[in-house]
């Protein structure tokens, strides 16, 4: 029903463009010496005038906008990757502080930046490849490196990387 609408939408567009620009004009002089013009005929003697053809034009193309970013900029970075701790890697801390190093390729370029996401959320950012992460909670935990524009827009994204932390409990201490 929808289609049929739709069409039906369409071909009454196309002959409303269609109609008008097959109509004839007349011109008449009346009595009193008005010129009047229309598109109905007194008499079928009347002749229409003849039209010269309709005045077009060619818009000129668009302008594109300059972007605001260099050249260098628009490359694409390659890859990005959490360079340690090593997926699957168990870290023993007591305070629960990791450290995680990137690595990028190529190198960051001024006004980008790089962010951790630790199980999805934004934790640290860094220009240098290197974060620390403090009093982290004992478990497993997701680690997510990506690299964001001027704008904040993320550019690459790390494959994740899980790594266990221990840290030894307050109620069983070791004897």
């Amino acid at each position: 029903m929808n289609i049929l609408i739709r069409f039906l939408v369409l071909w009454v567009l196309v002959v409303a463009i269609v109609v008008p620009a097959s109509a004839e004009i007349y011109k008449r002089t009346n009595p009193d010496g008005s010129v009047e013009f229309t598109d109905v005929p007194r008499s079928d003697e009347e002749k229409s005038l003849p039209l010269s053809p309709m005045s077009t034009f060619k818009a000129a193309p668009p302008r594109r906008e300059m972007s605001n970013t260099r050249v260098d900029d628009a490359k694409k970075y390659s890859t990005i990757s959490v360079t340690s701790p090593a997926d699957e890697a168990t870290i023993r801390d007591n305070t629960g502080t990791i450290k995680v190093n990137v690595a990028l390729s190529p190198a960051l370029r001024p006004g980008h930046k790089l962010v951790l996401l630790v199980d999805g959320a934004q934790k640290s950012e860094s220009t240098s490849g290197s974060f620390t992460l403090n009093n982290l909670d004992r478990g497993s935990h997701s680690l997510t490196a990506q690299v964001l524009d001027k704008a904040g827009k993320t550019l690459l994204s790390s494959t994740p990387v899980t790594v266990y932390l221990f840290r030894q409990s307050v109620i069983r201490r070791a004897r």
